[in-house]
């Protein structure tokens, strides 16, 4: 499979909603102003914002927020989103509304509930507009984890690993030197096709982009069935999903 990474394209702007504090922020920080040189700008829960690769007037540009909880639920707080929007809008005069939207999320076994995951797959199907939800959106869970994206950068057949939890996930990239500080451009074309082979066994390779939940829903259904008979995820991240929605990576 070939795969190609264009670092001058003209994404407009792409708002990223994540559970985590730390991995997600220096996962999407390394990618957007190391390898493709965007405007990343980012805050936290404790409100604290940063600006990263400053341009002037970009016309593409990253906002990294987190949601208002780790936990997955927090997405159904129609309320939040809306407040969130607004203040993006009014305090730094992000696009919300001409924005791609993501939302990155771990299958977390212990936190998020597998019933309001599905409805949320339903919902964010789109990074530009939803046909079932009034805010728009794509969700893009990592099984276990986001780590998995990191292994997937270096490790051959990485869907064959299985783990329960993020936690190990982090012990086993740690042991075997998988740090986020060494993804590049020629890792990250690794990572999509670590990603589409794992997609492919899971019969999930012909997605739509325009309508991810169908794709979405294969996807948890045959991981979920094989969590129940051995008590374990293959590792599987979609974060390059994102990254070929905005069309920064062609695959042939």
């Amino acid at each position: 499979m070939g795969v190609k990474l264009n670092k001058d394209k003209r994404i407009g702007k792409v708002l990223f909603i994540v559970e985590g504090e730390r991995t997600e922020f220096l996962i999407l920080r390394k990618i957007f102003t190391t390898i493709f040189d965007y405007q990343l700008e980012t805050e936290k829960r404790n409100n604290k914002y940063n600006i990263y690769n400053k341009k002037d007037n970009p016309l593409s540009s990253i906002f990294v927020v987190n949601s208002k909880q780790s936990q997955i639920e927090s997405l159904n707080d129609y309320e939040y989103l809306e407040k969130l929007y607004v203040k993006l809008q009014d305090e730094y005069k992000f696009p919300v509304d001409n924005a791609s939207i993501y939302y990155i999320f771990d299958r977390d076994i212990e936190t998020n509930n597998l019933d309001t995951i599905k409805d949320l797959i339903n919902k964010f199907n789109n990074s530009k507009e939803s046909d079932t939800y009034d805010i728009p959106g794509l969700l893009l869970l990592s099984y276990p984890s986001l780590e998995s994206f990191v292994v997937s950068n270096f490790q051959q057949d990485s869907f064959n690993l299985e783990f329960k939890l993020g936690s190990e996930v982090k012990v086993y990239a740690h042991e075997n030197n998988c740090n986020h500080q060494k993804i590049s451009g020629e890792t990250l074309k690794f990572a999509v096709d670590e990603m589409h082979k794992g997609l492919t066994k899971l019969n999930a390779h012909n997605y739509d982009l325009d309508n991810f939940s169908k794709t979405n829903e294969i996807i948890i259904d045959n991981q979920e069935e094989y969590f129940k008979q051995s008590n374990v995820y293959r590792l599987l991240s979609l974060l390059c999903i994102a990254l070929i929605d905005l069309g920064l990576i062609e695959v042939e």
